[in-house]
């Protein structure tokens, strides 16, 4: 791939495929000496999909075992963690996955936390999280038309939902989506039910 390309290549992976093959140092190494630039991390393995908790051990020796950047992955769902998996870790970077869903803000709230002295930036009031879930909807249907866009956007609505009054609700009314009519009525709905949060 190196020498295919003249861009930079990095290469994800996880801990290993299950807990008989915890192989990221190895596969790291070889990453390595075949060139990558970087290479990430993730502390689970594939049979582990997303449970239990993230081994940021593993990072740590991927870290201490190459001369390239490292960059961790898993549970980073708060600048607090972000700030913990590099701390633990020595790793370079961090790369936020499910973190984001349905919270673009994270990125924000970690950049303030490592760069401005633990700044905490509070999560964004409903009126906002609404706004951007409809900003980024209506760029998904600029870019694939609205059927295959509202049908793609019902998990994303039910993400931006997380944690308000009646969330279950209005993520069943989410799953029916079909048009941008019927997210402009559910938005107008979530934002008179939950006005005490605006």
């Amino acid at each position: 791939m190196k020498n295919a390309v003249p861009v930079p290549v990095t290469v994800k992976m996880r801990k290993g495929w299950n807990s008989d093959s915890i192989n990221a140092v190895e596969v790291a190494r070889i990453c390595e000496a075949a060139g990558a630039d970087a290479v990430t991390v993730h502390g689970r393995t594939r049979e582990q999909m997303y449970a239990p908790g993230a081994d940021w051990d593993i990072i740590r020796q991927v870290k201490q075992a190459v001369n390239i950047p490292v960059i961790g992955n898993g549970d980073v769902v708060s600048a607090q963690a972000a700030a913990q998996l590099l701390e633990q870790t020595g790793c370079d970077a961090v790369m936020v996955g499910r973190g984001a869903l349905g919270n673009p803000w994270i990125f924000a709230q970690i950049n303030a936390y490592l760069t401005d002295s633990c700044r905490i930036v509070p999560p964004p009031e409903l009126s906002e999280r609404m706004l951007v879930m409809m900003k980024h909807i209506a760029l998904m249907c600029e870019h694939k038309g609205e059927h295959r866009a509202m049908n793609e956007a019902r998990k994303h609505v039910g993400w931006y939902l997380k944690g308000m009054k009646n969330a279950a609700s209005f993520r069943r009314r989410a799953g029916t989506l079909e048009t941008w009519k019927q997210l402009e009525e559910l938005v107008r709905d979530i934002l008179g039910t939950n006005s005490e949060q605006q």
